[in-house]
């Protein structure tokens, strides 16, 4: 027998037996406990490409609807919505017209004077006109004392607004408290 070689008795091998099953066990259910993280890892994966999955069918439901906004002419939308803001518009002068022509028929300025608060009221008028015109940061230039005057009598009534960003420099004509005539032009167009 070599010097190495272990003799080990009868019992001894049943011990070695013993622990080389219960190593094989151990073995076979730390396998178990593997394929079963595995397996989760694996379902863990299968969620997150269903997630992507989704995602593409997004995507291919923006890609529909995006080529579904070309058939909407966009140009066509602009000018009706213009048409409109522009009939808007008539509509305000018009109305402002038959409320102006109203109060005249109802006694002339006086009645103007009386009813509606005399220089404050032709002011709001010029104000509130030049404002459907779609002038904006209006400002009256002419002195208060001469608007007093011109709630019973004529003038001009000289302004400054701005539109589209420009300064625009203007005069309303005024006839008995009645706002007759608009005339205003960009600063700009002054100069040759």
């Amino acid at each position: 027998m070599p010097p190495f070689a272990l003799a080990l008795p009868l019992e001894t091998t049943s011990e070695l037996l013993l622990v080389v099953c219960a190593v094989l066990c151990a073995a076979s259910a730390a396998a178990a406990i593997a394929a079963w993280l595995g397996l989760a890892w694996a379902k863990r994966v299968e969620a997150k490409l269903a997630q992507i999955d989704r995602l593409e069918g997004v995507a291919r439901d923006v890609a529909r609807i995006a080529q579904s906004g070309g058939d909407l002419d966009l140009r066509r939308l602009e000018h009706v919505l213009i048409d409109i803001r522009d009939g808007q518009k008539r509509v305000e002068d018009r109305l402002i017209a038959v409320v102006e022509s109203a109060a005249a028929m109802k006694g002339g300025s006086s009645a103007l004077a009386l009813h509606s608060g005399g220089a404050n009221a032709l002011t709001d008028r010029v104000v509130t006109r030049l404002l459907a015109l779609g002038y904006e940061r209006v400002q009256i230039v002419t002195p208060n004392t001469d608007i007093v005057r011109m709630v019973e009598g004529d003038g001009d009534i000289v302004i400054e607004a701005r539109r589209d960003g420009a300064l625009c420099k203007g005069r309303v004509s005024v006839r008995r408290g009645v706002l007759t005539d608009v005339q205003i032009q960009a600063a700009y167009s002054a100069f040759p």
